[in-house]
């Protein structure tokens, strides 16, 4: 019979049991775990970047769409001042922003048609004020004729301009609008 061997010196080289403990499998997870983390985080950052920078491009468009409608309705009224579309001037509310003036038919000019720039789409028109009466008197070239509002040179006239470039937002289910304006004099003779 073979009886166990269990001398110290075998005891020695081989141990007794051990349990083995693992440590590299909870941080390699915990490592893991941080880097996607990391990487999710990286991604919505960068989609909010793009979505930044798209609004920041559609603003500078937009800004200069209405820009240059706001050079086409001065260029209008410096060709016929006597001749444009002019809404009478509001008692508390400015003219353009009332809905019903931006009505194109008769109260806005409007540049359907037209190209304004490259990849901009939009509506545009434009409403001008007459803001005669805002000017101070005397004004006149020889400080004579006073029979205007106010004592002023019927042949001064002063025009509030505002230009108006509307895009689809699909974003916000409606549009999105881009306001310029500017204040114009003219003599008339």
């Amino acid at each position: 019979m073979n009886k166990p061997v269990s001398s110290p010196l075998f005891r020695r080289f081989v141990g007794p049991q051990r349990r083995m403990i693992g440590v590299v499998l909870p941080v390699v997870l915990v490592v893991l775990t941080l880097l996607t983390a990391l990487v999710v985080t990286q991604v919505r950052r960068s989609a909010l970047d793009e979505r930044l920078a798209a609004n920041a491009t559609e603003t500078v468009m937009l800004d200069s769409a209405a820009q240059t409608v706001l050079r086409w309705c001065e260029a209008r009224i410096v060709s016929a001042p006597l001749d444009t579309v002019v809404v009478a001037p509001g008692t508390t509310t400015p003219a353009w922003r009332i809905a019903a003036n931006w009505n194109t038919t008769t109260n806005s000019l409007d540049f359907s048609g037209v190209t304004l720039l490259p990849g901009v789409n939009a509506d545009r028109s434009c409403v001008i004020e007459d803001a005669t009466c805002e000017l101070s008197p005397p004004i006149s070239p020889t400080g004579q004729i006073t029979t205007g509002c106010n004592g002023i040179d019927p042949r001064w006239r002063k025009f509030r301009i505002t230009a108006r470039v509307s895009v689809p937002a699909l974003d916000m289910g409606g549009n999105r609008f881009m306001f310029a304006q500017s204040e114009l004099r003219v003599f008339t003779d």
